[in-house]
């Protein structure tokens, strides 16, 4: 589950991501383990002590989540600090986190009247078997909004997304039928 960054400007920041990442990990490897030895103890018949280790499993996972969210908040930052609001960089974050902040851009730009995006989603290089996971989950969720995507714009590895441009292909269909005549319906 790890993910390696490489593009941090500030030895700090990527040192502070690191810890929150391994932290989270090491949440979800005790997470597991409960949920296993409760299963053992309910296969086993011990109800309580199962109940018990399934507590504790979701214990960790809710400290694991915030592990991740606190990652999240660091490679967020500062990947996205000098940049302008029509920009998003999503290097370093899982595609459920990506998500979240796209989406939340999107609204941005919504509320502010932004007609554009681009978002940084990398090569895929960090990811397992160097197979982009970023790339096609955003993609897929700008085909969902229906927004009007180009894949590599401005450049490898970033998506520039189009947003309320209107379909104007009727008018110009009257425009063309008509021409400069008047036509008051």
């Amino acid at each position: 589950m790890g993910q390696q960054v490489s593009h941090f400007s500030s030895e700090d920041a990527e040192t502070t991501y690191q810890k929150y990442r391994k932290l989270a990990s090491e949440e979800a490897q005790r997470r597991n383990e409960c949920f296993e030895q409760s299963q053992t103890a309910y296969k086993a018949r011990r109800g309580k002590e199962a109940k018990e280790l399934s507590q504790k499993g979701k214990e960790h996972t809710k400290k694991m989540e915030q592990y991740n969210m606190k990652a999240v908040e660091v490679i967020f930052k500062e990947n996205n600090k000098n940049r302008p609001v029509n920009e998003l960089d999503l290097h370093g974050l899982y595609v459920k986190e990506a998500l979240s902040k796209t989406e939340s851009r999107i609204q941005y730009c919504k509320e502010h009247k932004i007609d554009h995006l681009v978002i940084i989603v990398g090569r895929g290089k960090h990811s397992l078997n160097g197979v982009a996971k970023l790339k096609p989950a955003i993609a897929d969720l700008m085909e969902k909004y229906q927004f009007n995507c180009i894949p590599n714009k401005p450049t490898v590895g970033c998506l520039y997304v189009e947003f309320g441009k209107p379909d104007l292909s009727w008018f110009e269909f009257l425009f063309e039928s008509f021409g400069d005549k008047c036509v008051i319906c």
